[in-house]
């Protein structure tokens, strides 16, 4: 009876450490690349870092994530009537973004803030099955 008794602790002891170790198994955003670009991709990488940074529409590069997972976007300079940088107004730095992919999704991060934008129309793949020397 004593045997028994312990099978069944052990038994029990044994799926709650396996049923908690499962719970802590957490998918991780790695750095992705596209898998390939188009307008409707780059007008949705513009709308997601529009919503992160606020301003206008900013430009990019139709090449733009194809090769690295991270961008800097630069805030735009206030200029007066003539054209010309105001002095002291630029105090801005550059927004980091960057491209990952989690359980299957592409994100776009806005590393500044946090913010995660799920990408719809965007497939992208890890970097560094794409580039593996990277």
């Amino acid at each position: 009876m004593k045997t028994t008794l312990f099978l069944k602790y052990a038994t029990l002891g044994s799926m709650l450490l396996i049923v908690s170790a499962c719970q802590q198994v957490q998918a991780v955003a790695e750095p992705a690349v596209l898998t390939e670009s188009s307008p409707e991709v780059k007008l949705e990488l513009q709308q997601q870092i529009q919503k992160a940074v606020g301003g206008p529409l900013v430009k990019l590069a139709d090449n733009v994530y194809l090769f690295e997972s991270q961008i800097w976007v630069e805030s735009a300079v206030l200029r007066d009537d003539k054209g010309r940088p105001l002095d002291g107004r630029h105090m801005d730095l550059a927004n980091l973004f960057i491209l990952q992919i989690e359980q299957g999704q592409c994100q776009l991060k806005h590393n500044k803030s946090g913010q995660l934008f799920v990408l719809t129309k965007a497939k992208c793949m890890a970097e560094k099955q794409r580039f593996p020397e990277k």
